[in-house]
């Protein structure tokens, strides 16, 4: 750790934690519990990393290793529990709840990286550590018209007609090159050469230091800023390490395998010497390396930073039948750079049926699958694609048989700015843009077909204060009580 993080400051007067649990007192576990559940609610006041299968109870048993602490007298005031994201903040959040309710017990809070990471910030700007910043964070709009901007400035002539007709890649690349320089210690020269970039797009270094001395001037921040920049005032100054370390008894942090550079640090430093740390996750999900997020912090780092930690499994699923967790375990092997866990279907668990089917029509398939059945099992249906894309010709099989089907606002096939501006021009043609509800209306026409639509179809029109992501382009036909941001019904 030391010699990883020379700036790095012991713990000097603080008490030390206790290294020898109480008597386990086990009889408030309820019984669906497995041994491997039970043994990591009990387990003793020391660093442990915990490989989770998909499905495995994982959030249930982080609640009850929480509630049998509680029980056993740790202070929930010093005690951090650390989520991905706020969906899962909230999830784990109500499952607390539900395992603690009627206990009496006071429940430590739920917080993800970038709440920690800037409520940080803000304690450092009152510090004088860290420049102020507006309250108003940079969408992703803002930064992929700043990283276009400067992509046309900064890229090399030759590459200009070649940015001309793949802006879209252009722009994911230059924001993507920024997002990735700040997950990490490192400066953009040394991203940049680990990326494998070809030379013609070094221009990116120039894009990423540009970029910032714009974000600086104007006084905002992005979601990743809310990391980045705590995270390297820390490293930079150690009074801000004693400031933030050794005030945690215990540390539990989940989904560690999207866990990246920036992230572990922030961890290590707020652990100081005195946490005992617990991470969990499956280096087997790492879905987020294209963010910086790498399976060795799981696999090693966490291992080689924080003593020994005991190593611990659940390796059974509740979420699928035996047949899935054999393929799934027979296509995973492949991967290198993983735990030797394999996925087991507990016994509860029923049986799952997989059936391949060979076609040179994926659209043609699903719905010969699709239909006959009943409401009901359409409503327990879902159709997984490996990307967007993919899902076009099956949603206009869909469309076309009128069978209602949800999609995540903005995705899909309806939801492209082509088959936006087409429909929008449709409507105005056909003389249904009239029926639209004004809020639909304005939405069209800004989102859609230009400079003319606004002037046939939004003149003279009120604006609405509150305008939805995506505007349904056939939104007449919508079912009472259908959101769009959610509802593909018939037309939607």
């Amino acid at each position: 750790m030391r010699e990883r993080y020379p700036l790095y400051q012991q713990a000097v007067t603080i008490p030390a934690m206790p290294t020898e649990p109480q008597i386990p007192e086990t009889t408030n576990l309820p019984d669906f519990l497995t041994d491997e559940q039970r043994a990591i609610i009990t387990a003793g006041y020391e660093h442990s990393v915990i490989t989770a299968v998909a499905g495995s109870g994982k959030t249930s048993t982080l609640a009850w290793r929480i509630r049998y602490l509680l029980e056993q007298g740790h202070d929930p005031d010093r005690m951090l529990v650390l989520m991905f994201n706020r969906s899962a903040r909230v999830d784990f959040e109500r499952k607390l709840q539900e395992v603690c309710a009627r206990s009496g017990l006071a429940l430590p809070e739920i917080r993800t990286y970038h709440a920690m990471g800037l409520r940080l910030y803000k304690r450092f700007v009152r510090e004088g550590y860290l420049p102020g910043f507006s309250d108003k964070i940079l969408t992703e709009q803002e930064i992929s018209f700043q990283a276009w901007q400067l992509t046309r400035r900064l890229a090399p002539e030759d590459l200009a007609d070649e940015i001309r007709r793949n802006k879209k890649d252009f722009v994911e690349t230059a924001t993507g090159f920024i997002d990735l320089v700040k997950t990490t210690l490192s400066p953009a020269e040394i991203v940049f050469e680990e990326l494998g970039y070809s030379d013609k797009h070094k221009y990116l270094i120039d894009l990423f230091h540009s970029f910032e001395q714009w974000r600086k001037s104007q006084g905002r921040i992005s979601y990743a800023d809310m990391l980045y920049e705590p995270v390297m005032a820390i490293h930079q100054n150690p009074p801000l390490q004693r400031l933030v370390g050794n005030k945690m008894d215990l540390i539990l942090v989940d989904e560690y395998q999207d866990t990246n550079e920036i992230q572990h640090l922030l961890l290590r430093y707020v652990a100081g010497d005195r946490a005992r740390v617990t991470v969990v996750g499956d280096p087997d999900q790492t879905i987020y390396e294209f963010r910086g997020a790498k399976p060795e912090f799981i696999l090693k780092r966490f291992s080689d930073e924080f003593e020994s930690p005991l190593e611990q499994t659940l390796s059974y699923t509740f979420r699928y039948g035996h047949r899935v967790a054999l393929l799934a375990n027979h296509l995973i092997c492949h991967n290198t750079g993983r735990k030797d866990v394999l996925c087991h279907s507990h016994a509860s668990t029923p049986g799952t049926e997989i059936t391949l089917h060979r076609s040179e029509s994926d659209a043609d398939t699903v719905l010969q699958i699709l239909q006959g059945q009943s409401e009901p099992a359409l409503a327990g249906t879902a159709i997984l694609f490996r990307v967007w894309s993919q899902s076009v010709p099956i949603e206009l099989k869909l469309l076309a048989r009128q069978i209602p089907y949800r999609i995540d606002a903005g995705k899909g096939a309806l939801f492209s700015r082509e088959v936006q501006a087409i429909t929008a021009l449709l409507m105005v043609v056909t003389g249904k843009l009239e029926n639209l509800p004004d809020e639909d209306r304005l939405e069209l026409a800004r989102t859609s077909a230009g400079d003319g639509l606004r002037r046939a179809g939004a003149h003279g029109r009120p604006q609405a204060q509150e305008t939805r992501r995506s505007a349904c382009p056939t939104a007449q036909l919508r079912r009472p009580g259908c959101r769009t941001d959610q509802c593909l019904c018939r037309a939607h």
